[in-house]
């Protein structure tokens, strides 16, 4: 059931740099995209570098597990590489080095998969703790950038940035509009506004502003993005029309 969550992220379509930004609105969780991407690069057997200052490499593997893959055979093969942001930050204050050295240990890591890939795809998992970690608005824009431009020395790859989406005047949201004007796809995901429900896990937005490019829609005045509610299951994600539950 992940397939229809990467076929709407378009990573079957030969992309270059097909950049995504999933925003988690008002805390409603969105971690479930990463899964399913992981999963989807894990059965193509697809290069994937996890950056991540918000889940442990057990989480994703014990969610890994209930759809049917095992991520820690992956890394052991060399095909998923792991980056664990806050474990480094520890380490980093530990042993007083520069704030800096972290954002440069990532973009290293990425070129060091590019020397034995061709293609390598990236996920940062909870981009926005960064700003809790002290690092500047400017700063974690300027470290996307850099990310995306790095990225585009590979085949055709994609780059996932998973953030928060909060009040307005939040610097969350800064970033989270920031990342969505780099993006060829932007994911909403939100909580029902009725409140909790059995049958329905929260509402799906996924808009295509890097589609306006593209000839077959040069002509397209106003794109309407597609709206989804979607329901979670242990081995998965199924999307439902709206007002058909």
């Amino acid at each position: 059931m992940s397939d229809i969550i990467t076929s709407c992220l378009q990573l079957q379509k030969n992309i270059s740099t097909n950049r995504i930004v999933v925003k988690e609105i008002n805390g409603c969780d969105g971690s479930f995209i990463v899964n399913c991407v992981i999963s989807y690069c894990i059965k193509q057997n697809s290069p994937l570098l996890i950056v991540s200052s918000h889940n442990s490499i057990t989480h994703y593997h014990n969610v890994g597990l209930r759809m049917n893959h095992n991520l820690f055979k992956s890394c052991e093969a060399g095909v998923i590489h792991y980056f664990d942001f806050g474990d480094a930050t520890l380490t980093n204050i530990m042993e007083y080095a520069e704030s800096d050295q972290l954002l440069i240990d990532v973009l290293k890591n990425i070129e060091e998969m590019q020397r034995n890939h061709d293609t390598v795809n990236i996920i940062f998992d909870g981009i926005t703790h960064l700003l809790d970690l002290q690092y500047t608005l400017q700063e974690v824009n300027k470290f996307c950038s850099e990310i995306i431009e790095i990225a585009a020395k590979s085949k055709n790859p994609f780059v996932i940035f998973h953030c928060n989406d909060v009040i307005e005047d939040d610097a969350n949201h800064c970033l989270a509009n920031l990342l969505s004007h780099k993006a060829q796809t932007v994911v909403e995901v939100e909580n029902l506004s009725s409140g909790l429900s059995s049958d329905v896990s929260g509402h799906l937005t996924i808009k295509y502003p890097g589609n306006k490019f593209n000839e077959e829609h040069i002509h397209t005045v106003d794109m309407k993005p597609k709206k989804y509610l979607f329901k979670l299951f242990d081995r998965g994600v199924k999307l439902l029309a709206p007002g058909t539950v």
